[in-house]
């Protein structure tokens, strides 16, 4: 199949593929054996510092033990860590360590590397257009979602 004769979805998905695989050297989360995933809940820990397991996966629409498992492995790998909850004894909130925080940095500017690089090759014209055009097929789609949850109740 040709390029021109591809499906639009079909051509998306080889297109999110080469994005995944586009940017400079290796992600700075792999050396320390952090996945994509736990690097999206050290993301949320650094964005909501004090918040709960249970915050967390309302947050991200995981089951909370889906978020303890991964934040116990944050936790091994010293990047995260439980704080008791001053005000319920029984609760925990999760903090960055400083080693978490460096990491985070270091991704935050990786993630900026790789999508400057996206950019440069077009004008800032097209830059908007590309920009607009995906925030309005991400927001159809988050339209839809809430649509389909709503008339699953």
């Amino acid at each position: 199949m040709t390029e021109g004769s591809a499906q639009p979805v079909d051509r998306l998905l080889d297109l999110l593929n080469r994005l995944r695989r586009l940017g400079p050297g290796q992600p700075p989360f792999e050396e320390i054996r952090v996945t994509p995933s736990q690097l999206l809940l050290l993301d949320w820990v650094a964005a909501f510092p004090g918040c709960p397991v249970r915050e967390i996966a309302e947050g991200l629409g995981l089951t909370p033990p889906t978020v303890s498992v991964g934040v116990r492995r944050l936790e091994e790998a010293g990047l995260v860590e439980r704080r008791p909850d001053p005000r319920d004894r029984r609760a925990v909130r999760l903090f960055l360590t400083p080693q978490g925080e460096a990491l985070h940095r270091r991704a935050q500017a990786y993630r900026r590397q790789k999508a400057q690089r996206l950019l440069v090759g077009l004008t800032p014209q097209e830059q908007e257009s590309m920009l607009d055009l995906l925030e309005r097929a991400i927001s159809a789609a988050e339209g839809l979602e809430e649509r389909q949850d709503t008339t699953d109740l």
